[in-house]
């Protein structure tokens, strides 16, 4: 079988965001959580002796400017990996609307080509064996 590529990410843009949102969205709020969890409760909450205090602020300081430039890298990420990952779930369904629109029509040598990871793969599998039970019954 020829190997199909992804031409684009964004199949049903309001789809695919709300999707991304869903991934996105809570992974930075625990990110925040735990940001704020880690570095004020040791230095608002805990009580630290004023000598630990003067060489662990700095350092604090230092994790704040890594994080401040790697944060969005990070996020960047996961967004990267949410569209890919919701365009393997959302991908398939125009392609699939398509061609049930021609067997719908009366061709029915229509057959859906699906990628290997493409989730609905097994669903667009069973709609092709089903349309070839309809071209040959029997």
């Amino acid at each position: 079988m020829e190997q199909m590529r992804r031409r684009k990410y964004l199949v049903d843009t309001p789809v695919q965001l709300r999707y991304m949102g869903f991934v996105a969205i809570p992974l930075v709020v625990l990110l925040a959580a735990l940001y704020y969890l880690i570095y004020y409760s040791v230095f608002m909450e805990i009580l630290i002796p004023e000598a630990l205090a003067t060489t662990l602020l700095p350092a604090m300081k230092k994790v704040n400017f890594v994080l401040l430039f790697a944060f969005p890298a990070i996020f960047y990420v996961i967004l990267k990996k949410a569209l890919v990952y919701s365009n393997r779930i959302y991908g398939p369904i125009p392609r699939i609307e398509r061609e049930i629109e021609k067997v719908l029509s009366g061709d029915l040598a229509v057959r859906i080509k699906a990628r290997d990871n493409d989730d609905l793969k097994s669903f667009i599998d069973k709609i092709n064996l089903l349309v070839q039970k309809i071209e040959r019954p029997g």
